[in-house]
């Protein structure tokens, strides 16, 4: 082979191998087409093959055991050579073949029918060939009915490497929120807790420069803490694995709760956060995820809101519910990216504005939480600028603790 050449088989049979079918059980996604191939053609033996670099191996095999031989004698090393539809209709005719034990030995092979078969990559990887063991040649419509075959093939073929990346990537996903669990939420949390003792004076005065230095420190090992327990809830919630604890549950402390979860953000950037909140109803919930949603919601009014401008939270009853709203003075979120901003990892640009931080989780997290109570989240533009976030939550709620999400 040319140095072409060879690259080119090497980048075949890599994309053989990238498939990961060698050497695998039998497949009925594979075996269903074989025997169909074998009764529609009338033959006695019709395979799946692949070929690899020294060698032709069966998939799928009806009508003979499967098993591997040599590549230099193989029917089907040649059809993914010329890279199309090969029929040989007497092999003690052909003297490429005739010698072969394929043809001299007991199979007795005669007559071979194969089509090429392609990996997702477009690489020749295998056929679909049919085998008698008298001479035979078979009709154009038999021709093209065996070329739909092998293209179902492709099909499966691209399924099952679909199927596999996306494992892979599951399980990808598995190891970094392992990481981001085990691995950096304990000493990301050590660490902020250690430079808010040395902000808060209690070992001196530091100098103004290292006090912003190490005040900055400090806000970002938060956001980190906050992002990577992000992180572990919704992917322990997309598995189904977070459970509502179940209960009756004072609105009114909800709200109370995540003010006091907010008031180190909102003191720090100077927005002072009213509340309206009277007369509502106790709900079924879950006490600290309606206090996780509040808080997200009033953390991030917080951060959108320029400095001095109210951020408010307003109670009401709503029919059979409440409702609870949190409202900032922000540039507000663009008209077409209302319903987008819940979903994970959504982020939006304003003009004029930067982005405010964050991964994007929070709102996925609040609306997953929201609905699991059988209730509603939205947003929309509030009337003087800003937006309002609105969540609506049915009195009754879920009647027996479930996975969320």
């Amino acid at each position: 082979m040319v140095n072409g050449d060879q690259d080119a088989e090497v980048e075949r049979v890599a994309a053989v191998h990238a498939l990961r079918l060698l050497d695998t059980p039998p497949e009925d996604r594979f075996d269903r087409i074989t025997r169909l191939a074998r009764h529609l053609f009338e033959v006695p033996i019709a395979q799946v093959t692949l070929v690899d670099t020294d060698r032709r191996w069966a998939k799928s095999s009806s009508g003979v055991p499967p098993r591997a031989v040599p590549r230099a004698t193989s029917f089907c090393s040649y059809a993914i050579e010329v890279g199309q539809y090969v029929e040989i209709p007497d092999a003690t005719a052909d003297p490429r073949f005739a010698n072969t034990s394929a043809v001299l030995g007991p199979a007795h092979i005669r007559f071979y029918a194969g089509h090429p078969i392609a990996a997702p990559s477009g690489h020749m990887i295998g056929t679909l060939c049919v085998l008698d063991r008298v001479p035979r040649r078979l009709t154009g419509r038999q021709r093209e009915q065996l070329r739909e075959l092998a293209g179902w093939i492709q099909r499966e073929c691209s399924v099952r490497q679909a199927n596999q990346w996306e494992q892979e990537t599951e399980r990808a996903r598995r190891d970094f929120v392992s990481v981001v669990g085990h691995e950096l939420r304990a000493p990301l949390t050590s660490i902020h807790a250690s430079l808010e003792l040395i902000t808060s004076g209690r070992f001196g005065e530091l100098p103004p420069q290292v006090a912003q230095l190490v005040s900055i420190a400090a806000r970002n090992t938060d956001r980190l803490v906050r992002l990577s327990q992000d992180v572990v809830d919704l992917h322990q919630a997309h598995r189904g694995r977070l459970q509502l604890r179940l209960a009756e549950v004072s609105l009114a402390e909800v709200v109370e709760q995540a003010v006091n979860a907010a008031e180190n953000a909102a003191g720090r950037a100077g927005i002072p956060v009213a509340v309206v909140c009277e007369g509502l109803p106790a709900v079924r919930g879950d006490s600290d995820r309606l206090v996780q949603v509040v808080t997200n919601l009033l953390v991030n009014a917080v951060r959108v809101s320029p400095q001095g401008e109210v951020v408010t939270v307003t109670c009401a009853v709503d029919g059979p519910g409440a409702r609870i709203e949190v409202r900032d003075r922000g540039p507000g979120v663009p008209q077409g990216q209302l319903d987008e901003i819940f979903e994970p990892f959504a982020q939006f640009d304003v003009p004029g504005q930067r982005r405010t931080g964050g991964a994007g989780l929070g709102l996925a997290i609040a609306r997953g939480i929201v609905e699991a109570h059988g209730g509603r989240i939205g947003a929309r533009p509030a009337p003087g600028g800003g937006s309002a976030f609105e969540v609506s939550l049915p009195t009754a709620g879920p009647e027996v603790d479930r996975a969320w999400w």
